[in-house]
């Protein structure tokens, strides 16, 4: 099945104004999300911080750091992403380092894909989409779920 970006993420599954302390709160909050949804089994939480510990996802965009977590698919139920827009930034291990190279992460997109071969092809997507500077800012400012996922579609459209 082909889908995008945009087929995979659901107001619902926004979370604007994040309050966590930590990578893995972070982590928690938007696994809870996405297994409210039936997306995903509780359990995904450790799936994804386990393999943050190794594989650290955390990308020094500009003009805002952003981190894709993800794990395997044993725990996915069906394919979603979840986004969290944080109220201050939280520290991720930088993506291609042993983890000790930290980078302040404001946006996490939480990604659940059921298809491990789909996985390389949407974190293309998102590496895609998260190198426009306005949609950076632009989720920040967002009032609603519903006006970040609006942006996105309007951003990503073709």
């Amino acid at each position: 099945m082909q889908y995008t970006l945009t087929d995979l993420l659901q107001a619902d599954q926004i979370v604007l104004d994040l309050q966590a302390a930590d990578a893995e709160g972070v982590i928690r909050s938007l696994v809870d999300r996405l297994a409210a949804n039936g997306a995903v089994t509780p359990a995904y939480a450790d799936d994804v911080i386990a393999r943050e510990q190794t594989f650290p996802t955390g990308l020094p965009t500009e003009p805002l750091a952003v981190a894709i977590p993800h794990a395997d698919p044993p725990q996915v139920l069906r394919s979603a992403i979840g986004l969290a827009v944080l109220a201050q930034p939280v520290a991720f291990g930088q993506m291609g380092t042993d983890g000790s190279t930290l980078v302040q992460t404001r946006l996490v997109f939480l990604l659940a894909i059921k298809e491990q071969e789909k996985q390389v092809e949407m974190i293309g997507q998102l590496i895609g989409a998260i190198q426009n500077p306005g949609l950076l800012e632009g989720l920040t400012q967002a009032a609603s779920p519903a006006a970040a996922l609006q942006l996105i579609r309007e951003t990503l459209q073709p």
